[in-house]
């Protein structure tokens, strides 16, 4: 990363749901210690999670009905980010996303309401699961309103369900200009 830019983590969704739960896999669980080394290189100045949120009627929503799993259900144990990301991150400098789908506008806007102007002096970077979803979704979004922030994801860093839709989104970013680590 270049030298005097500001410096954001988004974490996207590790949560237990993600990782060790009902969608967890190997893959997932193993990026968990990933994740924590890169926060633990601390060379981030703002740290960001999301958290996948959803409500008990989760299974009559559009997603529900395209993904049957119940999940990160608000206030549920599977909802709750992983503790050891939770004590890499010392609570003192991140901020929590809530977010209804896999990308978050929320987040985004408030990206854009804090940099637009100063785009060329602020790096984000990404890193969670799901790759496929989550990431590349939350990756676009930034990119549609900082499109001049360099955006990185780490792909050590990141799981998805499938070692193939993980590679098929990495292939996706790199396309549109998302520099993958």
């Amino acid at each position: 990363m270049e030298k005097n830019k500001k410096k954001i983590l988004i974490v996207v969704d590790m949560q237990k749901d993600f990782t060790s739960g009902v969608l967890g896999n190997a893959e997932c669980e193993a990026a968990v210690q990933e994740v924590v080394k890169v926060i633990n290189s601390n060379q981030y100045d703002e740290i960001y999670l999301t958290r996948d949120t959803h409500h008990k009627d989760y299974l009559e929503t559009q997603e529900g009905k395209n993904l049957p799993v119940e999940h990160c259900i608000e206030f549920s144990d599977g909802w709750e980010i992983r503790q050891e990301i939770m004590e890499a991150v010392k609570d003192e400098k991140v901020e929590i996303v809530n977010k209804p789908s896999f990308g978050s506008l929320l987040l985004a806007e408030e990206l854009k309401n804090k940099y637009f102007n100063e785009m060329e002096k602020v790096e984000v970077t990404l890193v969670g699961v799901c790759t496929g979803i989550c990431v590349i979704s939350n990756a676009m979004l930034i990119k549609a309103t900082l499109p001049e922030t360099k955006i990185n994801v780490i792909e050590k860093a990141c799981a998805c369900v499938t070692l193939a839709s993980h590679k098929n989104a990495i292939e996706a970013m790199k396309m549109c200009q998302i520099n993958i680590i």
